[in-house]
């Protein structure tokens, strides 16, 4: 058994008012602020990605790269959902994550007028997070539903 297994072991049986000597107390406190932040960084790193490419789908649906931003946000959306967990939310600023991605997706390219995409944020991470909730969903939150 891994020493994270022992620790989870040892402190079921602590709270269920055991007396447990060999319970290391410090060491789980940071494995578990450990875990808290890799989920965070996770999410923060992986939605934007979902987000670019949502944005990118919206604004430019006919775009021969279209069906490439597809896949992608068909990767990093569920990713993103498997690695996230709702006591993130606090941590993972959603707005701030899509008007950067706006502002990268914004940038004039191309002869043809894109669409309009949303100027804010419709969705909380809890509605990204949610395994329901595709890439569909996603790029009609976002602009013209063109996915």
């Amino acid at each position: 058994m891994t020493w994270s297994g022992q620790q989870a072991e040892r402190l079921r049986r602590h709270v269920a008012g055991e007396r447990v000597n060999d319970l290391d107390r410090g060491h789980p406190i940071e494995e578990i602020e450990g875990s808290g932040s890799s989920e965070i960084a996770a999410g923060s790193s992986l939605l934007p990605r979902a987000m670019i490419r949502a944005l990118k789908i919206t604004r430019r649906p006919e775009s021969s790269t279209a069906s490439h931003w597809r896949g992608e946000s068909g990767t990093f959306l569920p990713q993103a959902q498997a690695r996230s967990r709702p006591s993130a939310a606090r941590s993972i600023p959603v707005g701030d994550l899509f008007r950067k991605a706006r502002r990268l997706v914004l940038a004039p390219d191309g002869d043809v007028p894109p669409r309009p995409a949303a100027e804010e944020c419709s969705f909380s991470l809890a509605d990204l997070v949610d395994e329901a909730t595709d890439l569909r969903t996603l790029v009609e939150a976002i602009g013209c539903g063109g996915a």
